[in-house]
């Protein structure tokens, strides 16, 4: 197997960003890891890490690239006049199957980009979407999507709907998700024309138990576990992921100064568990579905920790053989 990583064009340096590459390599010592970066940032990154970490040039790569596309920067335009950078190489490189697997902390827009255009969709698939999963009182969510399509059509939400199914049945082992639709209260007739012409097509899906279709979710009552597929477009996906990481964070540091009158154990304890249920870094970034390859988005301000649970879901999907089981759940 063979998984690339993209350091380039994240709020992180990426000499700080290759610890998560040491931890990937000590963790998966039979996996190839393809390495993406300029030769400025791998003099660094050899000057640094050579003294902690021996390279394994058998299982490490290093692809140097002339190009950086910026979290700034136009996604089109950057995908198309960048070719040699490092995001447009991974996904070359992902096309031509010399990777099994790409993850990317860098420009959103331009990894959804340059996926569409270069990668072949899956049957019937018209539009990627990015699917990210949360915690809730009953298990995970998949949200879909949370930032690859700003405006949706209702036939494109609809799709939407098939690909959380089916990622819930392949990688979950959920063989009859409940679907939601997000919107602003639970009635038919509530929400944009779009979103009520969506909610007809997914009862007809229902209907044709094509899909467990439970109808329209306020947000209130996501992370309560009411559904397993959230079904949205990439604007509001977009702001409920971001403001449920604001809000946990929030919520862990609110809980810093009571617990400090908890014994050291117990609290390092209750932090621990805290931090891995709502630290967003502790979940295996966005995947692009709807593409015939693996492609991992990590957050933009993702520190080692965050990258390298990209990385190991990645991994995770190829182990899993999540393309195919998913072409075969949308058969």
């Amino acid at each position: 197997m063979r998984i690339g990583i993209d350091l380039m064009g994240s709020d992180r340096s990426p000499a700080l960003l290759f610890k998560a590459i040491e931890a990937a390599a000590e963790e998966y010592p039979e996996i190839d890891l393809v390495v993406f970066v300029t030769q400025a940032a791998l003099d660094e990154i050899l000057l640094q890490a050579s003294a902690r970490f021996p390279l394994r040039r058998a299982h490490l790569e290093f692809q140097v690239v002339s190009d950086v596309i910026e979290m700034h920067e136009e996604p089109l335009i950057a995908i198309r006049q960048k070719k040699n950078s490092s995001l447009a190489l991974g996904i070359k490189f992902l096309r031509k199957r010399y990777l099994d697997g790409f993850v990317s902390p860098g420009n959103t827009g331009a990894l959804i980009a340059g996926a569409t255009l270069s990668l072949p969709l899956l049957p019937g698939i018209k539009r990627p979407a990015l699917l990210a999963t949360l915690p809730t009182e009953k298990g995970s969510v998949a949200i879909i999507d949370v930032g690859g399509n700003v405006s949706c059509k209702a036939y494109h939400l609809a799709q939407f709907a098939q690909l959380g199914v089916a990622y819930q049945r392949s990688c979950e082992g959920i063989e009859q998700p409940r679907v939601g639709l997000l919107n602003i209260g639970v009635e038919s007739k509530k929400g944009t024309s779009e979103i009520r012409q969506a909610y007809l097509l997914l009862q007809a899906m229902a209907e044709r138990e094509e899909m467990l279709f439970i109808g329209n979710v306020e947000g209130r009552d996501v992370f309560q576990g009411a559904v397993d597929v959230l079904v949205t477009d990439g604007f509001t996906g977009n702001v409920l992921l971001k403001t449920s990481e604001g809000v946990s964070s929030f919520i862990l540091q609110q809980l810093q100064e009571p617990l400090r009158e908890i014994l050291p154990e117990q609290r390092s304890s209750i932090l621990r568990y805290l931090q891995y249920q709502f630290d967003y870094e502790e979940y295996n970034g966005a995947i692009i579905c709807g593409v015939d390859c693996v492609v991992v988005k990590c957050h933009g301000h993702s520190s080692p920790k965050g990258l390298l649970r990209g990385i190991q879901g990645a991994i995770r999907l190829v182990q899993n053989q999540f393309l195919h089981q998913i072409k075969q759940k949308l058969a």
